[in-house]
């Protein structure tokens, strides 16, 4: 619909002319990275309009493909285009299947050398591991035991942390990495780690919200009391702390707060306006991390609905419950350490190291997707269409309900390829793939399954070793060399005396600055320019005086002393000859 919208406007920009030169249209776009069909996104679109498909009234047409790959090493650029030539016999569809053989095949820039490593899991020992136990699924285990065996490899070769990016195809890996590797002591920055609600400050500071507006919310209470127990006492276990202040009243658990050096008066926050409450709380229960970047983004974000809205903090409360908890901090510039987003947000994005774990997707799994098919004008339903399950049976029901069943199957398995093969052409120079060695005893591959794809690929180029869980192509030595770059962060000064509010004093005119003697000296002076502004010649001063007197400006006693000091002026031999009676401004 957008783009049917947008072809009458281009039309007429193609049809018309500026300064005898014909309106042109140049489109830029790879279907091969078409990955947002669950949003709407169409790559069937883009591949008619490299063909024939012309819906301007402008004939002229010229498709261009852009062959050369300049950003990738020679190796990378080989494995992929050897890899995604040879799946393009995955496809029926003759459009996708000639969108891979051709299109997919790029040529190399003068960066030679460079490494893709393909390693696969086992899990054939699964039987043997106590998954309750560890808390953790086997072949999760083995994913991220690889993953930070392929870290090392990378950082032994001379490749920095903030160098490497893990890809992955949903969030809840990203998260088992995140975690993993947060326990292993590895530097990382996740989109989720960035966003506010995650940083136990910011988490802090909302439960202190939630509790001055609503005094009878215990778990917000408890949740301020945790921080409370975790970082200002060690007297008591926190649980026992938590127990023991969580039913006072709000006075007796001020009055526990005082004794551990937190001052604070939540009859007096609410009395106060949203942005003073947080920077009250924020000098009470964060002192030491007020310039921490999530508090001080945060102070950001309240400043800002303060000042356009005058939120009070019911309204602050209801506005982060909708769409503030997803609010995040910029990533830093400069910091050392991998980062970890899934292949959606790689999208345009490169790095000098990908590794891609988890490169496995059961394609049998979504046995909820379901399909709308034709039925035949004789079916015994009466119905003109259906919505049903997803799956072989769907031929059944007729050769319209068989096309339309092909038509899907085709465009999720082309969906899948186009993620993978975003996937790995992030890599600049050195690409790691793991996956998963499904096969049976009788050494049958599972076809319903991402892995597939790896491993029939290495069939076919005389590779795959049933022994052998990882192969290599090209040298793993890096090439490239590290450029240092330098932090442009600043650290955030603690401000260590609060700014008191009510000893703030605004002057209603610029006069009460001053003492007594100036404030009269600076009314007189403006008074008199005011007077003066009417003079244009000697004949004009009493005139001017006489207006001010009527205007009630000065005071007939006042008009002498006024008088004296303007015949000075006019009269000073330098100033005399522009108030001559012919001179007008």
């Amino acid at each position: 619909m957008q783009w049917n919208n947008l072809i009458p406007l281009i039309d007429n920009a193609l049809s018309s002319e500026d300064n005898g030169i014909k309106g042109s249209l140049m489109l830029v776009g790879d279907p091969k990275q078409s990955i947002y069909r669950w949003r709407g996104g169409k790559a069937e679109q883009f591949i008619e309009l490299s063909k024939t498909q012309n819906p301007f009234s402008n004939k002229d047409k010229l498709v261009e493909n852009l062959k050369t790959n300049y950003r990738s090493y020679s190796e990378v650029i080989d494995f992929n285009n050897k890899f995604f030539h040879h799946l393009a016999n995955q496809f029926e569809n003759l459009d996708y299947q000639k969108l891979y053989k051709e299109t997919s095949i790029q040529e190399e820039n003068n960066r030679k050398g460079g490494y893709v490593n393909l390693s696969f899991i086992s899990t054939e020992n699964e039987e043997f591991y106590d998954a309750e136990e560890e808390d953790l699924s086997y072949k999760n285990k083995l994913y991220l035991e690889k993953t930070l065996e392929t870290i090392e490899k990378c950082l032994e070769n001379g490749f920095q942390l903030g160098e490497i990016v893990l890809l992955t195809r949903a969030k809840r890996e990203g998260v088992l990495l995140a975690n993993f590797l947060t326990e292993k002591n590895i530097q990382i920055l996740t989109s989720e780690a960035l966003m506010l609600q995650n940083a136990t400050e910011v988490r802090l500071l909302i439960s202190a919200l939630r509790f001055l507006n609503n005094p009878n919310d215990l778990e917000s209470k408890a949740m301020i009391l945790y921080f409370v127990a975790k970082y200002f006492q060690k007297e008591l276990p926190v649980h026992d702390f938590i127990v023991h202040n969580l039913r006072l009243t709000e006075a007796e658990t001020e009055a526990n707060f005082k004794n551990l050096g937190i001052s604070i008066s939540f009859k007096t926050c609410r009395t106060k306006s949203l942005y003073e409450v947080v920077e009250i709380l924020i000098n009470a229960f964060l002192k030491e991390k007020s310039n921490n970047s999530y508090v001080q983004y945060f102070l950001d974000l309240v400043l800002e609905r303060d000042a356009k809205n005058k939120s009070s903090v019911a309204d602050f409360i209801d506005y982060w419950d909708k769409i503030g908890f997803e609010k995040s901090i910029p990533s830093p510039e400069g910091t050392n350490a991998i980062r970890i987003m899934t292949i959606h947000k790689s999208k345009g994005l490169e790095f000098p190291v990908v590794i891609y774990p988890f490169a496995e997707e059961d394609f049998s799994r979504n046995k909820s997707d379901k399909i709308w098919i034709d039925f035949e004008e004789s079916n015994e339903f009466d119905l003109p269409k259906a919505l049903v399950n997803k799956n072989k049976d769907v031929i059944n029901y007729g050769e319209s309900a068989q096309l339309v069943f092909e038509k899907v199957d085709q465009e999720q398995k082309f969906d899948t390829i186009n993620v993978l093969y975003v996937a790995l052409t992030r890599a600049k120079e050195q690409l790691y793939i793991i996956s998963n060695k499904i096969v049976s005893k009788k050494g049958v591959i599972n076809e319903k399954n991402l892995s597939y794809y790896f491993l029939e690929y290495l069939m076919s180029v005389n590779k795959f070793n049933d022994n052998i869980l990882e192969y290599e192509f090209g040298s793993s030595k890096r090439i490239s060399i590290y450029k240092t770059k330098e932090s442009l962060q600043q650290n955030i000064l603690n401000v260590e005396n609060k700014l008191e509010f009510n000893q703030i004093k605004i002057a209603q005119k610029e006069a009460l600055l001053w003492g007594t003697a100036q404030q009269e000296a600076i009314n007189y002076g403006n008074t008199l320019h005011e007077i003066m502004a009417l003079i244009y010649s000697k004949n004009d001063v009493e005139v001017a005086l006489e207006k001010n007197i009527e205007n009630g400006v000065i005071t007939i006693n006042e008009s002498k002393a006024f008088r004296n000091t303007i015949q000075e002026i006019i009269n000073h031999p330098e100033l005399e000859s522009f108030l001559m009676e012919r001179i007008r401004f």
